[in-house]
């Protein structure tokens, strides 16, 4: 059996939309890394082996997420498909 890849993920954290704004005002998630490992667990432990400073940032919650298909897009074809479709 093959080790699976995972992103780890948290809902915490704060952005900025721009340098010039007081409070932040953008709600997303922050991808906190990756790591291979057979089930979650394994890799979670993986994760924070390499990245110990997740642990001392304090996130309430960190979510895992298995990466079942991996395909890298180019932002321009994104916008193009996206004109076509609203042609």
């Amino acid at each position: 059996m093959k080790k699976k890849l995972f992103l780890f993920i948290t809902p915490d954290g704060a952005t900025y939309s721009s340098p010039d704004k007081i409070y932040p005002d953008v709600d997303n998630f922050q991808v906190l890394g990756e790591s291979e490992g057979w089930d979650e667990e394994d890799a979670f432990k993986s994760f924070i082996e390499k990245n110990k400073w997740v642990l001392e940032a304090n996130f309430n919650e960190v979510i895992c997420i298995e990466a079942k298909y991996l395909k890298f897009l180019k932002v321009e074809d994104l916008i193009w498909k996206r004109k076509i479709d609203n042609f």
